[in-house]
């Protein structure tokens, strides 16, 4: 008899929650071997994604959780002109709002 391993996780929403290994997905990065994990709860069906250091990444191989590997990606820094000043919170509403009313904003940001 093959017993399948139940795993509990906590959802923000729900609190603990069981599920099996097919139902986590593990993401870890090559550099330091912690990353993230991610389910959808069982009961509000919520995606949630949470830390996974290298204890909790080991304990959920050994659950048999599959598992995806990554390299960190380094943004190149030669491509930023270095007098731009440095985006604000502003900015970012401002952003926002374009998006929201302009239809044509793609066409000047790119132009």
């Amino acid at each position: 008899m093959n017993e399948m391993t139940t795993i509990r996780a906590t959802c923000p929403s729900c609190g603990e929650v069981e599920m099996d290994a097919q139902a986590i997905l593990l993401s870890v990065r090559d550099d330091d071997g912690e990353g993230t994990y991610s389910f959808t709860c069982p009961v509000c069906r919520d995606t949630v994604e949470k830390p996974a250091d290298r204890k909790v990444v080991m304990l959920l191989l050994s659950a048999g959780v599959d598992v995806t590997r990554g390299e960190q990606v380094d943004v190149p820094t030669e491509e930023v002109p270095a007098d731009l000043p440095p985006l604000t919170a502003d900015d970012l509403i401002d952003f926002h709002f374009m998006l929201e009313r302009d239809e044509e904003w793609f066409a000047r940001l790119a132009g």
